[in-house]
C-alpha cells in the first residue's frame, strides 16, 4: 500500500521537475550544450535522482534534451537544421491555423488573447527576454484558440516549445523587439476583427519575417 501511495507523489515530482527545467533550457539559463548531471540536479532541487531521470526522459521526449553514452544528459545544442524544419512546419500549419481561431473565438479566447499580447509586449519593453519566447509561444498558441482545435494546437505547442530558443536569438539584435511588437498588434487586430484572410497573411508574414532573421543570424538564406 505505501508504494502504491508513493507513485502518484513520484510522478507529480517528475511533471513538477520537468516544467522547471525545460522553463531553464528555454530562458536560456541552462545553455545549449551543457550538461545535466543527475546528482547536481537532484541536489539543486532537493529530490532524488528517480523523478530527475523522468523529467530528463520527457524532455528528451520533446526535443530540448540529449543523452550521450558515457557522457549522460545534456541540453540540445541549436541548430540551422533544427530551425528549418521548425519555422518550415509552423509556416505550413499556423497561420491556417490562426484564420481559423479568427473566425472560431469567442469573447472569452478574445480576452485572452489580448491578455497575452499584452504581457507579452510588456517583457519586450522592457527587454525581458529570457521570458520572451515562452510568452511568445503563449500568444501565438492563444490565436489558434486550442479549445477549438485541439489537436492542431497540441502539434503547434510541441513547435512553439522548440522555437522559444530561435525566437529568442531572433529578438537579440536591437530593433527587433519593436518590429515583433508591430507585427503582433497588427496581426491581433485582424484576427480581434474575425478577418481570417488577413490574420492568415499576417501570421504567415510574421514567422516568414522571424525564420529570415533568424537564418541571417546563421548566415544562410531561407529556402522556403
Amino acid at each position: 500500500m505505501g508504494t502504491q501511495a508513493a507513485k502518484p507523489l513520484v510522478r507529480t515530482m517528475s511533471a513538477q521537475l520537468t516544467e522547471r527545467v525545460r522553463a531553464r533550457i528555454v530562458s536560456g539559463a541552462y545553455a545549449p550544450g551543457s550538461a545535466l548531471p543527475q546528482d547536481a540536479l537532484a541536489a539543486e532541487f532537493g529530490v532524488s535522482k528517480i523523478p530527475v531521470r523522468e523529467a530528463l526522459l520527457q524532455l528528451r521526449a520533446e526535443g530540448l534534451v540529449d543523452i550521450f553514452a558515457h557522457r549522460g544528459f545534456q541540453v540540445r545544442s541549436v541548430s540551422e537544421t533544427e530551425a528549418h524544419e521548425i519555422f518550415r512546419l509552423r509556416l505550413a500549419l499556423e497561420p491556417q491555423a490562426i484564420a481559423r481561431g479568427a473566425q472560431l473565438a469567442g469573447p472569452i479566447e478574445r480576452q485572452s488573447a489580448e491578455a497575452a499580447a499584452r504581457e507579452l509586449h510588456q517583457a519586450l519593453k522592457e527587454g525581458r527576454l529570457e521570458e520572451a519566447g515562452d510568452l511568445n509561444g503563449a500568444f501565438h498558441l492563444a490565436l489558434v484558440v486550442p479549445a477549438r482545435q485541439r489537436l492542431t494546437a497540441e502539434v503547434l505547442q510541441r513547435l512553439l516549445t522548440l522555437a522559444q530558443r530561435y525566437v529568442r536569438l531572433h529578438l537579440q539584435p536591437t530593433g527587433r523587439a519593436s518590429r515583433a511588437r508591430r507585427e503582433h498588434e497588427t496581426l491581433l487586430a485582424a484576427w480581434m476583427a474575425g478577418d481570417a484572410a488577413r490574420a492568415e497573411e499576417w501570421a504567415r508574414a510574421h514567422v516568414q519575417a522571424t525564420y529570415e532573421d533568424l537564418l541571417r543570424v546563421f548566415g544562410t538564406e531561407s529556402e522556403a
